[in-house]
């Protein structure tokens, strides 16, 4: 794939849901070679839509805020602006997109706490963050929390990250059942966050990519609402990105719509 021009082709979507007075989630896509950014405020420009991979690849990022009213969404926002402008603002682009993420992430975990601990901000906030490079034919996945990535292709979900909760650690080490562990009480509680009052470290990962792989990222609003087979149905509909966006969020809201839910969802679309 590396020989051929490939683009990219995404839509966001992130709503409040239908219980929560506030929405704390945020995304972001930056095309970190001509260092353009494609969504504000939560809304998707036409900018990004559909544009070539270039030299330092496109980044896709959600983040889910924590603490409550205000804390959250200043958290999920410092975030992504934060991870996309170091990005942005590296002067040697060297090394790989792993340790570019992880940099970063680090950087954006920094400035919340910094963010926390000033007189007029809220205090006592945090935020997930998952975050996908996409380069030529390799993606880049790095996680903190509990938001997903997932790849589609051929019909068939793959989950590419592992939850950071307390529930996961306990179904990875065999002491609960995938039944248990989606009525289990504390099944929301995260293992570690960015703005925590210690280190944080970023589970990442690389995957190779194939012409019309789709990439999902989304908050916990979709995945503890929308099971595996329901997501996979939508997206092997035939029908285009934004409305994939929206039935994706439409199932979580139509599941009790408790949380507000974000997903991004991006197409490789290589030119021949």
């Amino acid at each position: 794939m590396s020989d051929l021009e490939t683009k990219i082709i995404f839509f966001g979507i992130s709503d409040v849901g239908r219980h929560r007075e506030n929405n704390e989630d945020r995304f972001i896509v930056a095309d970190l070679t001509r260092k353009v950014i494609g969504v504000y405020d939560n809304t998707v420009t036409p900018d990004l839509i559909c544009h070539k991979i270039g030299a330092f690849g496109t980044v896709f990022i959600v983040a889910d805020g924590l603490g409550g009213h205000e804390k959250g969404e200043v958290a999920s926002q410092i975030a992504v602006e934060g991870t996309v402008q170091f990005l942005f603002d590296m002067e040697n682009e060297s090394g790989c997109p792993a340790e570019w993420l992880n940099a970063a992430i680090q950087s954006a975990h920094s400035n919340i706490r910094k963010a926390s601990n000033y007189s007029d901000s809220p205090k006592g906030m945090g935020s997930t963050i998952t975050a996908i490079h996409v380069g030529q034919d390799v993606m880049t996945v790095a996680q903190v929390g509990d938001s997903r990535a997932y790849s589609f292709r051929d019909g068939k979900l793959k989950l590419l990250t592992e939850d950071q909760t307390l529930v996961g650690m306990l179904q990875k080490r065999g002491l609960l059942t995938d039944d248990q562990a989606q009525s289990h009480p504390s099944k929301h509680v995260i293992l570690q966050a960015l703005g925590q009052d210690k280190e944080v470290y970023a589970e990442i990962d690389s995957h190779q990519l194939r012409d019309n792989d789709y990439l999902l990222l989304c908050t916990d609003g979709l995945s503890s609402y929308v099971d595996h087979e329901t997501i996979e149905k939508i997206l092997s509909s035939s029908s285009d990105t934004p409305t994939h966006c929206q039935h994706l969020v439409d199932a979580a809201n139509a599941n009790g719509g408790l949380d507000n839910v974000t997903v991004v969802l991006a197409r490789l679309a290589t030119k021949h």
